[in-house]
């Protein structure tokens, strides 16, 4: 029968974490003076605004939350068997159609709310290449389908990941039976053709990293557990090292060059990260802090509705305060991402009761039923 698998508190923290990582990257849509810029660079500051190491955060937790319900556990239930109309099912309930609201919504918002703002300092050649062009039907359904990547006419910028967790959410599947009737480890052969025949063969790479982990983590927390709290410590430290792989790497190669091999860096490091807070409780009661929690409940909303605060609330809250006289950066920053997240976070408790919960309470009772069918037929 269909259950919904255990909800887990301390990951859902790391997914808000990183949610509010990725706002706060895209926050950052002024010409800022170059001492800011310096500041933001600085470790563990541009750790905390580093929105695609977030993302492969993401990936690599996605793949794990996915497949755990079909590993065996010494704590948990017995796996879950995997019935792919309804796994298929809970997925697009799950990720499109709130997005599709969202989408519907941030179109709204670019017809009656997006202008142009005087704003001291001025928005930033980033801010100015999006949400410039009308919304059509062929583009309409072109984004739709996750197919859209002109950045004039995309409306969320950021759901090219959605399509990349949809698609590996396909090859779950796969990815499962693999690691049940090989060896967990066989699925680093599949990331190795994925790596070299698509451009984008490493973001599925990251969340395959998920899928071993889930297949793996059994055994490696029996391990773990007994040791000190220093080599937790040490293991989340190492994780952190390695999350910024991306941000070192693009600094010392550049954007493109290597680009591959730095986001499996930062890929090892959330995988460390993600081990070390299941091993260790005293990372867990820091994760299970009530902000944290809260920020995973909506972490989901955050994501898809930051652009609409960023683009039509933020410029606005700027030219508001510049009229007040507020014009030194030391003011304008903080309370730019003050304004930002508070406000992403407003609207997001309300698509959270309102479009997130209702779209996966629909994709459970369709999953019961249909499940409930399939065993009775």
């Amino acid at each position: 029968m269909y259950s919904q698998p255990q909800r887990i508190d301390y990951l859902d923290s790391i997914r808000g974490l990183a949610a509010l990582a990725v706002l706060l990257s895209h926050s950052l849509i002024f010409t800022w003076p170059a001492a800011v810029g310096r500041i933001l660079n600085w470790p563990f500051i541009n750790m905390a605004i580093d929105g695609k190491a977030a993302v492969a955060m993401f990936f690599v937790l996605s793949g794990f939350v996915l497949a755990r319900p079909y590993f065996i556990s010494a704590e948990g239930p017995p796996p879950r068997r995997m019935y792919l109309p309804t796994f298929y099912l809970r997925r697009f309930t799950r990720i499109w159609l709130p997005w599709f609201v969202i989408f519907g919504l941030s179109g709204l918002a670019q017809a009656t709310l997006f202008t142009s703002w005087p704003t001291i300092p001025p928005t930033n050649e980033w801010y100015a290449s999006f949400w410039h062009h009308p919304l059509t039907a062929m583009n309409a359904m072109r984004q739709c389908l996750f197919r859209e990547h002109d950045a004039g006419y995309q409306l969320l910028i950021q759901d090219w990941s959605l399509g990349v967790e949809l698609k590996a959410s396909v090859l779950l599947p796969l990815f499962i039976f693999l690691s049940r009737h090989m060896t967990p480890w066989s699925l680093l052969a599949v990331s190795v053709p994925l790596m070299a025949l698509l451009p984008t063969g490493h973001y599925y790479a990251t969340f395959i990293l998920g899928v071993l982990l889930a297949g793996t983590s059994g055994s490696v927390l029996q391990w773990l557990h007994p040791k000190p709290f220093l080599v937790k410590a040490g293991l989340l430290v190492a994780g952190l090292v390695l999350y910024g792989t991306r941000h070192a790497g693009q600094d010392m190669l550049g954007h493109q060059a290597g680009v591959k091999y730095y986001w499996l860096g930062t890929g090892a490091g959330c995988a460390l990260i993600l081990l070390a807070s299941m091993s260790s409780r005293r990372i867990q009661a820091a994760l299970k802090l009530r902000p944290f929690i809260f920020l995973g409940k909506i972490s989901y909303s955050v994501y898809l509705l930051q652009l609409i605060v960023i683009f039509c609330l933020l410029p606005p809250w700027i030219h508001a305060l510049n009229s007040l006289g507020i014009e030194s950066a030391i003011w304008l920053l903080p309370l730019s991402i003050i304004g930002s997240v508070g406000a992403t976070v407003t609207l997001s408790v309300l698509s959270y009761r309102w479009i997130e919960t209702p779209c996966i309470d629909l994709g459970h009772r369709l999953s019961k039923k249909w499940q409930e069918k399939f065993l009775k037929d």
